[in-house]
């Protein structure tokens, strides 16, 4: 193979194994979701969460929005300034739990946030995937 093939093939391979989306889940599958109402969910009038202040998720089609939202959500530079409307808490396949803030507002033009609340580490998810998010759980 010709030196410059070579250095292309080299080239995709690493594109392969970076993705363009964040390593949030690390390859790994989501087997259940909950999302529990906070203080920014607590005051939304109307208040969505009449029975239960925490609402799971299990479906496959539910748990893809979920993956692609998060897999897709791009990182944010500096500090984030927020309230908080969900606690989001991911069981993996692995059986490693993982615990974020979600915020899907129950209105048009805001695009939704996550954020590790281990690292503090900021995300901004896309417009078509808040919108996928907010229908699934208002």
């Amino acid at each position: 193979m010709p030196r410059g093939w070579l250095l292309i093939v080299i080239f995709m391979l690493i594109l392969g194994n970076t993705g363009c989306g964040n390593d949030v889940l690390d390859g790994k599958e989501i087997v259940k979701v909950s999302i529990e109402c906070a203080d920014v969910c607590k005051n939304v009038k109307p208040y969505s969460f009449k029975d239960t202040d925490v609402v799971s998720f299990e479906t496959a089609d539910e748990l893809n929005v979920f993956k692609r939202a998060i897999t897709g959500a791009k990182v944010i530079k500096g500090e984030v300034d927020y309230g908080v409307f969900f606690y989001m808490q991911l069981a993996l396949n692995d059986g490693l739990q993982k615990k974020y803030v979600l915020n899907i507002a129950d209105e048009d033009g805001r695009s939704g946030l996550l954020v590790d609340t281990d690292n503090g580490k900021g995300y901004i998810i896309s417009d078509n995937l808040t919108g996928e998010l907010k229908a699934i759980i208002w």
